[in-house]
């Protein structure tokens, strides 16, 4: 019990399980008091900042944890840290003044599509969101797991008491308390900062830094693409109604992934120390290990919730959802490819093979936009859109484990991964 209770990965997986039952609620209780249009307006919100965050965490964050965790001077892991928050500060100011430019030439068009709120409201928020997201990277890269655990949560719970305490609010009260939380988190955030941005950069680091962001940051955007590009085409052909009734069973599946984000997070930076030391034996040892437990351990989640996908979906967002139980039960197999498809994204990446996580994403990305395109142009109905996202995970399952056996059997002949899983 004394060893469980000193493991840093379980009190992180504990606290990811915890805020994302925060975020869980919250939108369970407002799919119950906001009128579709307006929850389908937040879900589309939501998605959109969602993509560009993605955009500042692949230009920064996994390089950011690779160098200062494979780093064994203090001074060279500083020197990293102030280069990254001197990268995304660059970057926050650049998107900021494309969002409000765009808003400036295009704003008839965005409110055509339901995506006023976004660009009314994120480029404050966007400012806020950089010292908190920094102070979140640079304790992953620390292995700081606790803090990591106290600025999600900061960020989370209260949003919740919020739309608990306040009865029927509307989706612009819902943004301003949404953005309000991020202002004063970013304030507590801020002392992390300790004015590194105003230092000299130093160019060299960061060179190094975007070399191996360049791939990263094509990574992380078509991995939200992945998730992001069903909501948005769902609305462009169906609407803000048909997104809520899409994005009920995506928050469940969510719940239960948890665990396995929690590990996969912990376990990037001990992967990159490994692949650092040439131990690749102990590489594969602990890849392997990982995806058969985490195979194992979603197995009976997953059958609760194919079993009885109707129920779940009522008690959460009430009986107007319950038709998204067949979805449910479709996501099922595919959370069940998800561990598999996770480590092998953080195996290339520690093995300094970005190039090769970005192609992997990147061919899934498109498998799932072109057929969420064929599903949705021939109105063939939710359930398939939901098939092309299986179809595609195994696609890059398929590409990742070919040249992660590449590259291990090249530096030696005895590690193989493919004959393992």
């Amino acid at each position: 019990m004394t060893k469980y209770l000193k493991n840093a990965r379980i009190w992180l997986m504990i606290g990811n399980i915890a805020n994302a039952g925060f975020g869980f609620l919250t939108v369970g209780i407002l799919a119950r008091t906001l009128d579709a249009d307006d929850f389908g307006a937040w879900i589309i919100f939501l998605t959109n900042m969602g993509l560009v965050e993605m955009v500042r965490a692949g230009l920064v964050y996994q390089a950011l944890v690779k160098f200062v965790s494979g780093s064994a001077e203090k001074t060279e892991k500083e020197i990293v840290i102030n280069a990254a928050w001197q990268i995304s500060f660059l970057l926050s100011l650049a998107l900021i003044l494309i969002l409000l430019i765009s808003n400036y030439l295009f704003s008839e068009l965005i409110k055509a599509n339901h995506l006023d709120l976004f660009f009314k409201f994120y480029p404050i928020i966007l400012l806020f969101m950089l010292p908190i997201n920094m102070s979140v990277w640079v304790a992953h890269a620390q292995q700081k797991y606790l803090k990591m655990w106290l600025v999600n949560f900061l960020s989370s719970f209260p949003f919740l008491i919020f739309i608990l305490l306040f009865k029927n609010p509307t989706i612009s009260q819902i943004i301003v308390a949404f953005g309000g939380i991020r202002a004063l988190l970013a304030i507590v955030s801020s002392f992390d900062l300790r004015l590194k941005i105003f230092k000299i950069l130093d160019v060299n680091t960061a060179k190094k830094i975007l070399r191996f962001s360049k791939y990263t940051v094509v990574t992380t955007l078509s991995t939200n693409v992945l998730k992001s590009a069903d909501l948005l085409l769902i609305n462009a052909y169906l609407g803000p109604v048909m997104v809520a009734m899409y994005n009920i069973p995506l928050k469940l599946l969510e719940v239960i992934e948890i665990p396995l984000r929690s590990w996969t997070m912990s376990a990037y930076p001990k992967l990159s120390q490994l692949a650092s030391q040439h131990d690749f034996i102990s590489f594969k040892k602990k890849f392997t290990r990982e995806v058969k437990f985490f195979s194992f351990f979603l197995l009976p989640f997953l059958g609760i919730a194919f079993h009885f996908s109707e129920q779940i979906i009522t008690l959460y967002a009430g009986q107007s959802f319950s038709k998204a139980s067949n979805i449910l039960k479709i996501f099922t197999i595919y959370l069940l490819l998800m561990p598999l498809d996770r480590y092998l994204g953080i195996a290339l990446d520690s093995l300094d093979l970005p190039q090769i996580n970005a192609l992997k994403v990147v061919l899934m990305a498109s498998l799932n936009v072109f057929g969420d395109w064929y599903i949705l142009s021939h109105q063939i109905g939710l359930h398939g859109i939901a098939i092309v996202t299986i179809i595609n995970v195994v696609s890059g399952i398929l590409v990742g484990l070919f040249f992660l056996n590449q590259k291990l059997t090249s530096v030696n002949s005895k590690v193989s991964i493919v004959s393992q899983i």
